[in-house]
């Protein structure tokens, strides 16, 4: 018996898009090709697309991922006339079943996997992927669906027909912007090209991530005000460097997200484990080195250095000195064996490559930091 399947639904007309949109190119291969290495990469063990328009190029690609086809020759009556024809190629007893439109390839496998654990928890007919309160896409669909969607007349899709079952459906919120990004449109097709396979949060996805964890709100303002000397630290970085600038997107995506495992024992490993759990893994190894950081005199200043110095420059929501920064945590732990010690050390390495960013951007980084958070 097959445990779960997926069906991705790649019979439109790609109208407004005035391009195939399943055959368009995104991540190395196709927007079709992602969608179906999205659930194969999670164990999804059947994967389904359902074709219309230019059948025979989508059935070629789909194949060569690894998944099987099915022709919806009433493609043009609207989607839920392929939401049919997918359910109709489901194995007999399958348990649960993934629907996806072709245009929303964005979804983070890690999402994926996070909507099939919560599924297994709590068995519930349908599981939605929620963000910023909106549902999106995949939602995970009980089995014991299959005769209702077959029997439905059509008014209103599948979302029509899913609504009446509210009562046993669950949400899961998740930091991923993908569940609910289509590419109907050219602009839209751009930002997914922009988007694709980011190893960070967005600036609503880290917001989201703090909702989530219900992390205290100075903490998050901490955060932001860390993302804005951050920033403007890279900046000034790029402006001089004869290199491949930095990526400032990253740098404020993790300088957001850095302090969100704080609470806990080494907050910053805290913080890395649960930036890996939800896809974030580029700034989720930034996160794990913001506490103390060396930088030898042959290695460049990458993004990681960005934010561990635009953090030590920051005390709650306001520019600080560095050396006032550290000298603080002296008098605070001052009762502690070895403390102290410690806490020079960390002092003098972030001095020394505090000296190496005001050579490198030609003005001094505590200027910046005052100028970020004026």
């Amino acid at each position: 018996m097959i445990e779960r399947a997926a069906i991705i639904l790649s019979a439109g007309l790609s109208t407004r898009m005035g391009k195939f949109k399943p055959l368009l190119p995104l991540g190395g291969s196709s927007v079709l090709s992602q969608c179906i290495e999205l659930f194969l990469s999670c164990g999804v063990e059947r994967v389904i697309v359902v074709t219309g328009k230019r059948r025979h190029d989508v059935a070629k690609v789909a194949s060569a991922a690894g998944a099987e086809t099915i022709h919806n020759a009433d493609y043009e009556q609207g989607m839920f006339s392929s939401v049919l024809s997918g359910v109709s190629a489901l194995p007999s007893g399958v348990s649960s079943f993934f629907v996806l439109p072709v245009d929303i390839p964005l979804v983070r496998r890690e999402t994926v996997r996070n909507i099939i654990t919560k599924y297994e928890e709590n068995e519930p007919l349908v599981l939605y992927p929620r963000f910023m309160e909106e549902r999106g896409h995949p939602p995970l669909i009980n089995g014991d669906l299959l005769q209702a969607i077959k029997g439905h007349d059509g008014r209103g899709g599948l979302r029509a027909l899913l609504e009446r079952f509210d009562a046993d459906s669950l949400d899961l919120d998740v930091p991923d912007y993908g569940v609910v990004h289509d590419i109907d449109f050219p602009e839209e097709y751009a930002v997914a090209q922009s988007l694709w396979a980011n190893g960070y949060p967005s600036e609503v996805e880290s917001s989201v991530l703090w909702r989530m964890q219900q992390g205290h709100p100075h903490i998050e303002k901490h955060c932001v005000a860390v993302s804005q000397v951050a920033t403007r630290l890279c900046e000034a970085l790029n402006e001089r460097s004869q290199t491949e600038p930095l990526n400032v997107d990253l740098v404020r995506g993790a300088a957001l997200t850095h302090d969100i495992g704080k609470g806990t024992k080494r907050h910053e490993a805290a913080g890395a484990e649960l930036l890996h759990f939800h896809g974030f893994h580029t700034a989720a190894d930034i996160v794990l080195e913001h506490f103390d950081m060396t930088l030898p005199d042959n290695a460049p200043i990458t993004e990681k250095e960005v934010v561990f110095l635009a953090d030590k420059l920051v005390r709650c929501q306001s520019p600080v000195p560095l050396e006032n920064r550290y000298m603080e945590k002296v008098e605070m732990y001052s009762h502690e064996p070895g403390a102290r010690d410690a806490i020079l050390g960390r002092l003098k390495r972030a001095k020394d490559m505090m000296a190496r960013f005001d050579r490198e951007m030609g003005v001094p980084a505590e200027q910046l930091a005052v100028e970020a958070l004026e």
